[in-house]
């Protein structure tokens, strides 16, 4: 895809209309004048040395040379861009369960990250279907709205691990909900839901979801991860216990997600240790009805403006071989020395800012396509060392700094970027505020993601990642604000329940002082009297302690589920 960096010095190009009818008007001036003197053919007589059509080859080669010429200028680049394609696919969601049954090590290293290499090769087989991941266990939320970005699949799903959501349990019914209301209005006919799970529900009625699955258009498939003899399930280097003590033992339920599989009119299939499932799966999903979804695309760019410089200099030095036979000059004479001097001071910051860029930052696009991410921030920062004000090697060494993980330092490099390239470019400006409401979702920085999102959307309003990725961080907005909103109301429960102990404290030593004046005023008790006084007042302190404890506790209990795997 050839994308233009400067396209308005394609208005070059009208000059050279100019330049025929120019040509012609000094032509007809020329015979006029000769007219004056005598009859034009016995002039031409006289004369036979002067060229009658070579003057109109010179000026198509200067022509075609500043087309050229033109088109160099303008910097046409190879990639670099986001850009909207029209594929053919069907929309397909994972619902992976992260609980903690799904440590146990019934496949190597363990059963989540063996689910995580499955889809991970799912992901490199799709061709135009779009993916959405949402994770489970005790809650459900979306890791990952639908896309066709592929590589932001695989980056959103290496980071999943048990502790992505804060409630344990396994509430299937809850996911596949989840995962309905995460389709888009134009998939409809061709949705296909993958739940990858061990099948021990603790919480809903996954039957009954997988049925509203089907009235909503889309298929159940079921992957059934575990073994029915089951296996123990480490967790911090020890063996995860029950309420009672009892070592848990996690096990495959087949008969539940065989009831779900028939129920979404899809197929159940067991994980093995070498086919995991996927592939009868995806096989069975290639029979839905595909739809035409707008695809976004992001393809790295090389500068292409050399080749054409290259063209109009070979023209410019054909028709300088041109010579006229009587004497030897230019068809514009002295000017066209002018001109050729006209066209090396244009051309020469062109070349020069690309030519700071041509080497380090093409050797770091290739880096950057075979995934080699360390060594592409290593050319785009000699790229910077070369010339400081580069947006591309800019831009490119966010991306790849992004790709490594190092969050902090790409948003040096990203933060800004965008407004400069408004003026120059709106659609890569566009593209800039996108990349950096990733880095900010990444970061779990949610309001700056949904900033940079509507940034975004100012410039390119039908982007339809940009629009997913948008509502995804103000939904995780809402949650993180809510999340703080608890925590407050926690930490005011707390402080009250301090307060009363405090108050409680007060009050039994206010009554011991009161005691020990009655004491002093009254005779003289015995030492029997004394202790059993004393263990009165410890008593009424310790029950006291135990109800604030015994409260604190029962609120806690309210906010956890009984089985955490």
């Amino acid at each position: 895809m050839i994308y233009l960096a400067q396209p308005l010095y394609l208005l070059l190009i009208l000059l050279i209309p100019l330049m025929y009818i120019a040509y012609w008007l000094m032509r007809r001036w020329r015979k006029r004048r000769i007219a004056r003197f005598g009859d034009p053919d016995l002039v031409s007589s006289l004369a036979p040395l002067v060229p009658r059509r070579k003057g109109w080859l010179k000026l198509t080669l200067i022509s075609l040379a500043l087309l050229f010429f033109a088109i160099g200028m303008a910097r046409p680049q190879l990639g670099a861009i986001l850009k909207e394609k029209q594929v053919r696919g069907a929309e397909i969601m994972v619902v992976l369960d992260v609980s903690n049954s799904m440590l146990a090590e019934d496949y190597s290293p363990n059963r989540l990250e063996r689910a995580k290499l499955a889809i991970s090769k799912l992901v490199d087989e799709l061709q135009g279907d779009r993916i959405g991941l949402i994770i489970f266990a005790g809650e459900s939320f979306v890791q990952l709205p639908v896309t066709s970005d592929y590589v932001s699949a695989k980056i959103f799903l290496s980071s999943i691990t048990t502790e992505s959501v804060p409630v344990q349990g396994t509430a299937m019914g809850e996911a596949i909900r989840t995962a309905i209301k995460s389709f888009t209005s134009e998939s409809e006919n061709s949705r296909a839901i993958i739940l990858i799970t061990d099948g021990e529900n603790h919480e809903d009625d996954p039957v009954a979801a997988a049925r509203d699955a089907v009235d909503m258009g889309a298929r159940v498939f079921c992957i059934g991860v575990g073994s029915p003899e089951g296996k123990p399930i480490p967790v911090d280097g020890e063996l995860l216990k029950d309420k009672d003590g009892n070592i848990v033992v996690t096990r495959l339920d087949e008969a539940t997600l065989k009831e779900v599989a028939s129920a979404g009119k899809g197929l159940y299939v067991r994980a093995g240790n070498t086919e995991f499932g996927l592939n009868p799966v995806i096989d069975e999903i290639r029979s839905l009805d595909e739809k035409d979804f707008q695809s976004v695309v992001f393809e790295e760019y090389d500068e292409q403006y050399m080749y054409f410089f290259a063209i109009a200099l070979i023209f410019m030095l054909i028709e300088f071989m041109i010579s006229d036979t009587r004497n030897r000059r230019s068809l514009f004479g002295g000017g066209k020395g002018m001109v050729a001097v006209l066209i090396l001071m244009l051309a020469s910051p062109v070349m020069l800012q690309a030519q700071s860029d041509r080497s380090e930052v093409r050797a770091g696009n290739r880096e950057f396509k075979k995934g080699e991410f360390r060594e592409a921030e290593l050319d785009y920062k000699r790229a910077l060392v070369e010339d400081s004000t580069s947006i591309t090697a800019k831009y490119n060494l966010g991306n790849a700094l992004y790709r490594t993980e190092s969050y902090s330092e790409a948003e040096l490099y990203l933060k800004g970027l965008g407004d400069s390239l408004k003026s120059v470019s709106p659609s890569r400006a566009s593209d800039c505020f996108h990349n950096s409401g990733n880095l900010a979702l990444k970061q779990k920085k949610y309001q700056e993601a949904v900033d940079a999102y509507k940034e975004s959307l100012r410039l390119e309003p039908d982007n339809f990642e940009t629009k997913s990725n948008l509502a995804y961080a103000q939904k995780m907005l809402k949650e993180q604000q809510q999340q703080q909103q608890q925590q407050n109301q926690n930490q005011q429960q707390d402080q009250k329940d301090q307060q009363d102990q405090d108050q409680n404290k007060e009050q039994d030593q206010q009554n011991q002082d009161n005691q020990q004046n009655q004491q002093q005023q009254q005779p003289q008790i015995t030492p029997q009297a004394a202790q059993q006084m004393l263990q009165a007042i410890e008593d009424k302190e310790k029950q006291t302690q135990d109800k604030v404890k015994k409260a604190k506790a029962e609120q806690q209990k309210s906010k956890e589920k009984e089985k955490n795997w």
